[in-house]
């Protein structure tokens, strides 16, 4: 069962995994900040689970080009990470019957912030309660879920197993 932890825990395990990084999401990308998940990849982008959630089941899609502005991500990217960010936000409510699906981008072109970094992202969020506003889902100040390696491994494997037979015709 996942487990549910305190902002400030789960600041000080990011900090202890790889320091502070100028960017969280390439160090992640890198592996240099623990280990990561992912659902899927291709030549542009990466769906990964955050080890860091507000909502279990929640996924992200992460361009491998470090890029921080709309600008520099282009069009044909930005298509690409939405069509992907889409997948996924279909593939959540397939398993997890979530009350509703949060899709946000959380990249800022100004420093590292809590739930967001200097490389523009996609967070796909279920939303379990009718009562949760994006500001109780995008804070962590009610808590961070974090989970073992094995329920990690389960969920992403999961969210694989659906992700291969939506592409069977």
């Amino acid at each position: 069962m996942p487990t549910l932890i305190s902002k400030e825990e789960a600041l000080a395990r990011i900090v202890a995994e790889g320091g502070q990084p100028a960017c969280l999401m390439c160090a992640v990308l890198e592996g240099r900040v623990g280990g990561i998940y992912t659902v899927f990849e291709d030549e542009r982008v990466v769906l990964m689970l955050p080890r860091y959630v507000r909502c279990w089941g929640h996924v992200a899609v992460v361009p491998k080009a470090h890029v921080v502005t709309f600008e520099e991500c282009g069009d044909e990217l930005w298509l690409h990470i939405q069509s992907v960010a889409f997948r996924a936000s279909r593939m959540i409510e397939s398993l997890r019957s979530p009350k509703r699906v949060y899709n946000t981008s959380t990249g800022s072109n100004t420093r590292e912030l809590t739930q967001t970094s200097r490389h523009i992202h996609v967070h796909v969020i279920p939303v379990d309660s009718e009562e949760d506003r994006p500001s109780d889902v995008f804070t962590w100040s009610n808590g961070i879920w974090v989970g073992e390696h094995d329920e990690w491994v389960a969920l992403r494997d999961e969210y694989r197993a659906w992700w291969q037979r939506s592409l069977t015709p």
